[in-house]
């Protein structure tokens, strides 16, 4: 089994556009998961509309690299702001 990757991504989402944002990023868990992969986020809780998202996945399945999530990761980007983002990799 090689090493794991994590993507970390902080995005700014408007409180009245929070419904939307939901829904997007419904779409990249969900497609996400179907490839194997895992999606969380968080939002802060001193700045609650910064949200805090992760894909983690084998180094070798980088979801974003499949249509059916760069497609949805776009679209957030396109509405919401170009995530700022970090890629980490699994020491072992």
């Amino acid at each position: 089994m090689g090493a794991r990757q994590l993507v970390s991504q902080i995005r700014t989402v408007p409180e009245e556009a929070r419904s939307r944002y939901d829904s997007g990023w419904e779409e990249v868990r969900r497609e996400a998961t179907a490839l194997g992969a895992h999606a969380w986020r968080f939002h802060s809780t001193i700045h609650p509309e910064r949200y805090l998202e992760f894909l983690e996945f084998a180094a070798n399945g980088d979801p974003r690299e499949e249509a059916t999530v760069a497609a949805p990761l776009l679209a957030l980007d396109r509405d919401f702001g170009t995530a700022e983002v970090e890629e980490w990799e699994e020491l072992q």
